[in-house]
């Protein structure tokens, strides 16, 4: 994990973008280029595909099979959007909710979400073996269940899908915790991450980069307040760059930041750099000084 700077995109000479105006033609879409690197396709229907998600994907597999991820990845999204599921019977449908967190800046404001942290929301979706989509409040609402009774439930279908691959590893000399695995849903785990590793009372600074990883440090009470903080600054100065790293990486890119996990709560430490340190905000150092009479 070593390095502080993402690899340069091997994507970008423009065969991807070509790929996604063949693929949407062939199934009657025009294509429109859209800010944020996103491409509106327009024909029966509607929708926004993200060049970025695609780029990362594309990374991950030989150059000649582009063709075919661009045809699964577009077919897909057209499929779910022209062929909407019926989730009038909510017998049938509950088995299939979950709810993954996303990127702020995905909620179109008609989706059953609710904030997860800063710049991130939980979104109920429904899986089925082809897809994933979102779910609307219009469709939330036509439910014997909903609000955070409807978030529980898929709250529940996740973790009853199995825990996360765990892994302890050491960042430059920084022992973490790397909880990951081949899902939508990984970063949902931090609803429960106390079960993953033991969190005392200064808990743990966690990064959430992209929708298959976590990667968390619990934060120990050391000898001193001094020796706290230089392990925590440590800590977040790896943590940060890898979040960073791994949010350009993705696939599913959710945030480059870095968050404080305790008692549950997640909460954005907004950090700055001195050279190649991170500076932890002044509060959260407080936070690492006021504990000394407890230990």
């Amino acid at each position: 994990m070593s390095g502080r700077h993402a690899r340069p995109d091997p994507t970008g000479d423009g065969t991807l973008d070509s790929l996604l105006v063949l693929v949407a033609e062939s199934l009657g879409y025009g294509c429109r280029a859209l800010p944020g690197d996103v491409v509106l396709l327009e024909g029966a229907a509607r929708l926004h595909v993200s060049m970025r998600n695609l780029r990362q994907l594309a990374r991950l597999v030989p150059r000649d099979d582009w063709p075919a991820l661009v045809s699964d990845h577009v077919t897909t999204i057209v499929t779910a959007i022209e062929e909407p599921l019926d989730l009038s019977d909510f017998e049938l449908a509950q088995h299939l909710l979950r709810t993954r967190v996303y990127p702020a800046e995905a909620d179109s404001g008609v989706l059953a979400s609710r904030p997860f942290a800063a710049g991130l929301i939980e979104a109920v979706v429904v899986d089925t073996p082809t897809t994933v989509r979102t779910v609307t409040t219009e469709e939330m609402h036509g439910w014997p269940v909903s609000g955070d009774a409807l978030f529980m439930l898929g709250r529940s279908n996740v973790r009853a899908d199995g825990p996360l691959e765990h892994e302890e590893q050491d960042l430059d000399g920084v022992r973490v915790s790397v909880l990951h695995g081949w899902t939508f849903y990984a970063v949902t785990h931090l609803a429960w991450l106390e079960q993953y590793l033991t969190i005392g009372p200064y808990g743990a600074l966690v990064i959430a980069p992209n929708r298959s990883l976590i990667v968390a440090h619990a934060l120990r009470p050391g000898r001193d307040a001094r020796d706290r903080h230089r392990t925590a600054v440590a800590a977040a100065t790896e943590l940060q760059a890898h979040a960073h790293r791994a949010y350009e990486e993705g696939p599913g890119s959710l945030s480059p930041d870095l968050y404080w996990w305790r008692n549950g709560e997640l909460t954005l430490l907004e950090t700055r750099y001195d050279g190649d340190r991170v500076v932890l905000p002044p509060d959260f150092v407080s936070m690492l000084s006021a504990r000394t009479a407890e230990h």
